[in-house]
């Protein structure tokens, strides 16, 4: 339990701004440009229960790494457990202790011992605090305390700006639902799905870890030695760290660089620096040596050595490491940081996406509640779709809106039409910002607020009396203007018109979102295998549904039509007060596409079962097997896992997906071209959960890494 003085923080919810709530448009907006998580911190610390393919292995390893876990002595870390007060409190006390942070001003008041497991809201302020502690003014971000209320802050996210959580808000305290829009903005948190973090959640130790090392990525925290990572197109981060993983001061650094294309040439045959194929970076002048005039780290223990300006179409990379004066490379690349930049170039806009905060799944506003349409520029589909700013002159759009109200109309009758003989109707010319956005607003007032919540009908009476409702019906439509781009008729909503209707009805459960713990598992080679999902339920308005029972299907339930595959899942569960339910099931077979659903459970008078399918609740998950060695022919990518090296492709209700391993002894091919690791990477990331690109390997050979093999990635999309 957290001390009286957190827990009687003030209960009102946070004061109107014009901040809005996470959607599936929304990114965070100070997200960590560089990771803890890197060099010797990616090493297999060899927990059994951890394959390579478990979702959370690169943060568990990571965090046993930094010692702020050391597993169980049966050498198992139990990712699945919920993790509980005393190791919660473990937990952060050693995070903090790696992060420079005050331990007491983080777990002070909570509680030392007690096997109950720890909530997700109660972790959300936890971590927060570390972050305050840990991070200054120099930061590149930095969280504080409001020291009037104990609300928390990220640097450099102005109050319109600031994403919530809808679940946190209405049932958190102002403190704890700050902490979790906090987590949200640094990138730590990703919700639970439909903009939901379900506070009351438990943890289980694998997301707990997730979070911990996203956290440590915002902190000094860094692997023992010498780190680069890219913090930005063209740029790089050099961070030297002592035994305890904290800044070394005034080392110097030495920094050079070589393209891709030559990147065999570097070295010499003795190990020794080809200086006159190496560059220095950041005024560098004698390569491969520390001297006088090497750079030294600041305070912070990096060092920055400005914008890498000669990285060619084909990458380059840049080596950095530190020494005595006098020392000089002599085995090579052996020993030294590096990293690979490819080439990048702003974004040029040539459409225009339209979206709304209402989120996936509702169809209903509440009476005085605010909707925020978003109008932003964006690049062509080779830039996926990124956002982009305006040109020379920027871009305008018209604007218009139309309203319709109705009294007393039955809840199920349909939306009028809304045209230009609407009672209301205005029109504006609304010019994007240097970033290519500009938002406005719709709400609407009860037209007759002496009825609110209007008497419910009687479905059992005949005729059945349908429930009433008030409803103002919101239309609007965007154009383009002076300099305005078209609308991108490939991206969901941006169509440039739509209909908000607010009322006053009664909420029903009217969609859900599922997600798998993990994007894929490997089928168990025998026996049976666990999967955990969690399910989100809402009403029409996008409010939890509390207590709705809840139980899963599959292609794969008992008696399937593949009997190869079967999944057993248990019997109904209630959903808890932020909606969510976490439902495990157990799976055997030799892998498979399983399409998994979630349904309303209703027990009828005979006892038996009816299943609904919930909208919106359903979610492929890849019961995937190693591919074999040899030639592996193309097929969909199902996921790209690049933080593991990992591909998922092919597959389908009867065949297993097959898993591919990469690395940077391997050759890459994007359609006939040649391309380094790192733009291999870039484009699969853009396309983590699409189908139609393709990836194949030759030579493949999942035992032996010196086998080289090579992998072609086609765009087909």
């Amino acid at each position: 339990m957290l001390a009286a003085g957190a827990l009687v923080a003030s209960l009102l919810a946070v004061g109107a701004s014009p901040a809005a709530a996470i959607d599936d448009d929304s990114k965070p907006n100070a997200p960590a440009a560089t990771s803890a998580c890197v060099g010797d911190a990616t090493g297999d610390m060899m927990f059994s229960d951890v394959s390579e393919m478990h979702a959370f292995r690169g943060d568990i390893n990571c965090l046993a790494y930094y010692g702020v876990t050391v597993g169980y002595g049966d050498g198992t870390f139990r990712p699945n457990a919920d993790v509980s007060n005393e190791e919660m409190v473990l937990f952060m006390e050693r995070a903090a202790a790696v992060a420079g942070a005050d331990a007491d001003a983080v777990v002070g008041d909570f509680a030392m011992t007690g096997s109950d497991p720890v909530h997700r809201g109660d972790m959300a302020l936890l971590i927060a605090r570390l972050l305050a502690s840990a991070t200054t003014a120099e930061s590149p971000r930095n969280v504080t305390i409001d020291d009037g209320d104990g609300t928390f802050a990220v640097s450099g996210v102005a109050d319109k700006d600031w994403d919530y959580f809808a679940d946190s808000r209405r049932s958190q305290n102002r403190v704890s639902d700050s902490a979790a829009s906090a987590l949200y903005e640094l990138g730590v948190a990703k919700g639970t799905g439909m903009g939901y973090f379900s506070p009351a959640s438990t943890v289980s130790r694998g997301a707990m870890a997730a979070f911990i090392t996203r956290a440590l990525g915002h902190t000094t925290a860094r692997p023992e030695g010498v780190t680069i990572q890219s913090d930005g197109p063209g740029e790089v981060i050099v961070s030297v760290r002592d035994a305890n993983f904290h800044p070394v001061a005034n080392a110097a650094v030495d920094v050079f660089s070589v393209s891709d294309l030559r990147i065999d040439e570097a070295f010499n045959e003795d190990g020794t620096c080809n200086t006159p194929r190496l560059t220095g970076e950041g005024g560098n002048a004698m390569v491969c040596q520390i001297d006088a005039l090497d750079a030294v780290t600041g305070l912070s223990g990096d060092y920055d050595p400005g914008g890498i300006d000669n990285v060619q179409p084909g990458g380059r990379t840049v080596f950095a490491w530190t020494g005595d004066s006098g020392d000089k490379v002599e085995d090579g690349s052996e020993g030294l940081a590096s990293i690979s930049l490819t080439e990048t170039a702003p974004v040029t806009a040539v459409d225009t996406k339209v979206t709304n905060d209402l989120g996936m799944g509702v169809t209903r506003a509440h009476f005085g509640s605010t909707v925020t349409v978003t109008i932003q520029l964006v690049g062509s589909a080779d830039d996926d779709r990124a956002n982009a700013g305006p040109a020379v002159g920027g871009a305008s759009y018209t604007v218009i809106t139309r309203r319709v109200s109705e009294t007393d109309v039955a809840t199920s009758d349909a939306v009028p039409t809304v045209d230009d003989t609407a009672a209301q109707k205005t029109t504006e010319v609304l010019k994007v910002d240097a970033s290519g956005k500009v938002t406005f607003t719709i709400t609407a007032s009860d037209p007759d607020a002496t009825d609110r919540n209007n008497p419910p009908g009687d479905s059992t009476a005949t005729p059945a009396v349908p429930d009433k409702t008030d409803r103002v019906h919101v239309a609007y439509s965007v154009a383009p203007a002076t300099g305005g781009l078209p609308l991108a008729t490939d991206i969901t909503g941006s169509s440039g018109t739509g209909t908000i209707t607010f009322s006053d009805e009664r909420g029903v459960h009217t969609a859900a979102s599922l997600k798998p713990a993990a994007s894929y598992l490997m089928a168990p080679t025998s026996g049976s295998a666990s999967n955990v999902v969690t399910v989100t339920v809402v009403d029409q308005f996008g409010k939890p549904v509390r207590g709705h029972l809840v139980q899963l299907s599959s292609n794969h339930s008992s008696n399937p039509a593949v009997p190869a595959d079967t999944s057993t899942f248990p019997v109904a569960r209630r959903t808890d007060s932020s909606g969510t339910v976490r439902i495990g099931y157990s799976h055997s077979g030799s892998g498979s596409v399983e399409a998994l659903v979630a349904n309303t459970s209703v027990t009828n008078a005979d006892d038996t079962v009816t299943l609904t399918p919930i909208p919106g609740g359903t979610a492929n998950f890849y019961w995937a097997s190693p591919a074999a060695a040899g030639d592996v022919t193309a097929a969909d990518i199902r996921v790209a896992d690049v933080d593991r090296n990992t591909v998922i492709i092919g597959g389908d209700a009867s065949t297993a997906p097959s898993v591919l391993v990469y690395d940077d002894n391997d050759q890459f091919v994007i359609g006939a071209n040649n391309v380094t690791l790192a733009a291999f990477e870039t484009q699969l990331a853009k396309k983590d959960t699409g189908t139609a690109d393709t990836v194949g390997a030759a030579q493949y050979n999942p035992t032996d890494s010196t086998v080289v093999a090579r992998f072609t990635l086609t765009v087909n999309s």
